[in-house]
């Protein structure tokens, strides 16, 4: 993004695409494989062990269950985790 004088604010954030583990597109990995664990997510619903994450449910090859949502394990991970 150009700030004026020919000077560029750099991003705040640089995803290295080729570092993210798992699986393509949403890098979910299973059990004990990642960082975070599903079950502490805001997107995962213990009834059906399962994520409603808007690009999770579009992007991952997971089974569908409750209109959409992926399944997923309660110790698994993605790259759209987030805190309860």
């Amino acid at each position: 993004m150009s700030i004026g004088l020919g000077k560029h604010k750099e991003p705040l954030v640089h995803i290295n695409a080729f570092a993210i583990k798992g699986q393509k597109g949403t890098g979910y990995q299973g059990a004990d494989e990642g960082p975070f664990a599903c079950k502490n997510c805001e997107y995962f619903k213990a009834s059906s062990s399962s994520c409603g994450q808007k690009d999770m449910m579009e992007k991952s090859t997971n089974p569908k269950v409750d209109g959409g949502r992926r399944k997923v394990d309660a110790e698994g991970c993605c790259v759209y985790w987030e805190a309860k």
